[in-house]
C-alpha cells in the first residue's frame, strides 16, 4: 500500500500561529526561530476544504455557528445522514473530509434517562500527521501599538474621550517548514472493500492534498494570517515504506540559516536539492511518484532538480 511523505513551505509576514498563553504572540523558541503546531496546519486545510468543496467537518461548529461537544457534533452528523448504527467512527469516516485523514475521537456521554445507547469512546488514528513546524529562519517580533475608535467600558459605564490601547504581534518574515506523513494503514479494517464509501472519499482527499495545503495556506485571509504565501510542496509516494527524512535531504540556503542575521525575504535559490536528487535516484525502485507544487521565485531551481530524477513518475501540480 502507497504511503506518502510531505515536505510543506510557506512564508508569513503576519502571525503564523500565536500563543494563547502569551497574548497570542508568534510562539518563539530560544534559538529566535518560531514554532507552528501540526494544529494549525489542519486548520487551514479544514477551513479551505469546507469553503472550496463544501466538505463536512467533524472538528466545527454546529450549524448555527453555536459550540458544542464532540459526541453531540458526530451524533448531528449521524443524524443527518439517517445512520443509526452507532458505529460513529464508520459515520464519520463515510461523510467527512477530517476525520479519514486526521482520525478523530468521540467520547460518547452517558443518555439521559429514557434515551437509547452506551456511553464510551470511539477512536481512530488519522493516516495523515505532521509534525511540529519551524521557521528555517531567526526572525525579528514586530510588537505595534493599536487602538480602536469604539471605548471600553469599567464597571458598565463607557470609559470617557478615549478608544481602547492594545498590541499586535507579527514576525517581520518567516520561511516555515512543515514535515508530515500519509500512511493509510492507520484506517484498518475501514480500508477495505466493506466500506467502499470510505475508501472512495478517502482517495480523493488524498488527490486533492496538494492543493488544499498549498493553496489553502496561500488563499487564508485573515487579520493574524495574511500575507502568507506557500513555497514549496514535495510528496514523495512510496511503495509500502516511509523513510521521514525529507527535511534532512533538502537543505535551505546559508542566508535563511544564518545565526548572525534575520532574512526579511526568500532570496535567490533558497534551496538545495543536491542531497534530495542522490537519495531519490538511489531509491526509484520503491518510489510510486514525486508530487510538487512550487511558487514562480523558484521555478528554475524545481526544473532543474527534475531533469536528474532517473526515471521516477513525477506530477508537476
Amino acid at each position: 500500500m502507497t504511503k506518502s511523505e510531505i515536505l510543506f513551505y510557506y512564508e508569513s509576514r503576519q502571525n503564523p500561529n500565536g500563543d494563547p498563553d502569551s497574548e497570542n504572540q508568534p510562539r518563539l523558541m530560544h534559538d529566535e526561530t518560531i514554532m507552528v503546531t501540526d494544529v494549525r496546519i489542519k486548520r487551514t486545510m479544514r477551513d479551505f476544504a469546507k469553503e472550496k468543496y463544501g466538505y463536512t467537518l467533524f472538528v466545527d461548529n454546529s450549524k448555527d455557528g453555536s459550540f458544542v461537544t464532540a459526541d453531540t457534533r458526530a451524533k448531528d452528523i449521524a443524524k443527518e445522514c439517517n445512520d443509526e448504527s452507532g458505529d460513529y467512527v464508520k459515520i464519520l469516516l463515510e461523510n467527512t473530509f477530517d476525520v479519514p485523514l486526521f482520525g478523530g475521537l468521540v467520547t460518547i456521554r452517558k443518555p439521559k434517562e429514557g434515551e437509547k445507547g452506551e456511553s464510551g469512546s470511539q477512536k481512530i488514528t488519522g493516516p495523515l500527521q505532521f509534525g511540529i513546524g519551524r521557521s528555517v529562519n531567526r526572525v525579528n517580533l514586530i510588537q505595534p501599538t493599536i487602538t480602536s475608535r469604539f471605548v471600553g467600558a469599567v464597571k458598565d459605564e463607557l470609559k470617557a474621550q478615549h478608544g481602547t490601547i492594545g498590541k499586535f504581534y507579527a514576525v517581520e518574515y518567516a520561511l516555515i517548514k512543515i514535515h508530515g506523513a500519509l500512511n493509510p494503514v492507520n484506517l484498518g479494517k475501514y480500508l477495505v472493500e466493506d466500506y467502499p464509501k470510505i475508501k472512495e472519499n478517502f482517495t480523493k482527499y488524498c488527490e486533492q492534498l496538494p492543493e488544499i495545503l498549498y493553496d489553502g495556506t496561500t488563499q487564508l485571509v485573515t487579520r493574524s494570517k495574511y500575507p502568507q504565501r506557500s513555497i514549496l510542496y514535495l510528496q514523495v509516494d512510496y511503495k509500502d515504506v516511509l523513510y521521514n527524512d525529507l527535511p534532512s535531504i533538502v537543505s535551505e540556503s546559508s542566508n535563511l540559516r544564518s545565526k548572525d542575521t534575520t532574512p526579511t525575504e526568500l532570496g535567490e535559490s533558497p534551496f538545495d536539492f543536491t542531497k534530495l536528487v542522490k537519495t531519490l535516484n538511489e531509491r526509484k525502485d520503491k518510489i510510486e511518484k514525486i508530487r510538487i507544487k512550487y511558487a514562480d521565485d523558484i521555478k528554475s531551481d524545481v526544473s532543474e532538480m527534475l531533469s536528474q530524477l532517473d526515471d521516477i513518475k513525477v506530477d508537476n501540480l
